[in-house]
């Protein structure tokens, strides 16, 4: 929220707008099996409305990969605990592999028992060369969300194996809520 208001008087209007862009590739993901945030975005406590709409739009690119191991890119909404908006299912990873989606979060009721749906879709060029695309659309029913906490957006990496030969970053993440 925001004051809008006078010197003489207050009128709290809440933040709308594009309220995160990640300004420089995110930090490498890699020699690990366990899931991790490569871009994330804290959306403060108490902030969100009945209504409110949180718009997110990541890519990234695998920069290393080995063999045939694999990689699964996630979307959350509560952090890697939260509810996973979109999914893509384990891929054998390429080198200069690109991912990316688009989800738009409504919020229907506010507070400790609030509630969104979604709807949004996951893009993997499979192929370096940008010949293989995958497509994944996922909708996701009323849900359950505390908008008294913090709820963090962002996007998880999980390798099947750990190497140093594996290895992917976030390129691009922008929230915008409206």
């Amino acid at each position: 929220w925001e004051n809008k208001g006078t010197s003489t008087s207050s009128k709290w209007v809440p933040v709308s707008g594009r309220i995160y862009s990640l300004a420089a590739a995110g930090t490498a993901h890699s020699n690990s099996t366990d899931e991790a945030l490569i871009a994330s975005y804290s959306i403060a406590a108490n902030t969100l409305w009945a209504g409110a709409v949180i718009k997110v739009e990541y890519q990234g690119i695998v920069t290393a990969s080995d063999s045939t191991d694999t990689i699964a890119i996630k979307l959350y909404i509560g952090g890697l605990s939260g509810t996973a908006l979109l999914q893509a299912p384990a891929i054998d990873a390429v080198n200069d592999m690109i991912f990316g989606g688009k989800c738009s979060i409504t919020i229907r009721t506010i507070g400790a028992s609030g509630t969104f749906v979604a709807f949004g879709h996951h893009i993997e060029v499979l192929a370096a060369a940008g010949t293989a695309v995958m497509d994944i659309v996922e909708i996701t029913a009323s849900t359950a969300i505390d908008t008294t906490v913090a709820q963090v957006v962002g996007v998880g990496a999980d390798w099947s194996v750990a190497t140093a030969s594996n290895s992917c970053r976030m390129d691009i993440m922008n929230v915008f809520i409206q």
